[in-house]
């Protein structure tokens, strides 16, 4: 036979819900079904936990924008507007999204790419000088040759020793924006620096922009097509003095 307590009835018997015609006869069922009641009382004790969890944000006052006559204006509103509104959203988040992107990705063009460049060829070499220059100072002649070759623009080797840093040796390397040629130079206290030059696409011409990556400092600049970037361990202000040293030796090439 049919049982004429339903699932309705328990789960109102959980939530206090039931008449006292329906209460007396579930729990006469109860009373015959002590396993039921067990569960239901664990579901009761649940449900008590959840309401006194969530009480304070159910006492919190309704929101303007879900209060019924906010929602009855948006729904005058034009058709027109739902779409200005998504298009206003989509173009902050693209915005937000590019601007992001710009401060935390690496730049992928012009100066800002060859600082990073020469960044990620200085922690690689300037470790091991002057064994990581693959060209000895004695061989700077055919180091020169091959990378004016390579680059298709005729390529010098500056003197830093004003500056206190003798030239260690040289490479050529191969950058996403094609080959570089990178010049390695330390000083009497061991500390190096290394200087990498390469054609530019863009940002032919540029002044002289330092920046800093963590403990590295770098200052780049562009000159009749060609991109140089001074990389080292220093202050910026003391790298600074040495690219200018550079730049001026450079700019008579």
């Amino acid at each position: 036979m049919t049982s004429p307590v339903g699932d309705d009835d328990l789960m109102a018997w959980v939530d206090g819900r039931l008449s006292p015609e329906r209460l007396r006869l579930v729990e006469a069922f109860l009373s015959e079904h002590p396993e039921v009641r067990t569960r239901l009382t664990c579901q009761m004790a649940q449900a008590r936990q959840m309401c006194a969890t969530f009480a304070p944000a159910a006492e919190e006052p309704i929101p303007a924008a879900m209060r019924v006559g906010a929602i009855l204006e948006r729904r005058r509103r034009p058709a027109w507007w739902g779409a200005l509104a998504a298009s206003l959203l989509l173009g902050a988040g693209f915005g937000s999204g590019w601007m992001s992107a710009q401060h935390f990705m690496p730049p992928s063009a012009g100066i800002g790419a060859l600082a990073q460049e020469a960044t990620d060829n200085y922690r690689v070499f300037s470790v091991d000088m002057p064994a990581a220059g693959e060209v000895a100072p004695d061989g700077r002649e055919g180091l020169l040759r091959q990378a004016s070759l390579r680059l298709g623009r005729r390529v010098a080797i500056p003197d830093l020793s004003r500056s206190g840093y003798r030239y260690a040796g040289g490479r050529l390397v191969a950058t996403p924006h094609g080959p570089a040629v990178l010049f390695l130079y330390n000083n009497e206290q061991g500390a190096s620096l290394v200087l990498m030059t390469r054609p530019m696409k863009i940002d032919k011409t540029a002044p002289m922009a330092a920046t800093r990556q963590d403990d590295v400092a770098r200052v780049s600049w562009a000159l009749n097509g060609m991109g140089y970037s001074v990389v080292g361990s220093r202050s910026p202000e003391t790298l600074h003095a040495v690219a200018e040293e550079a730049q001026r030796q450079l700019t008579h090439i």
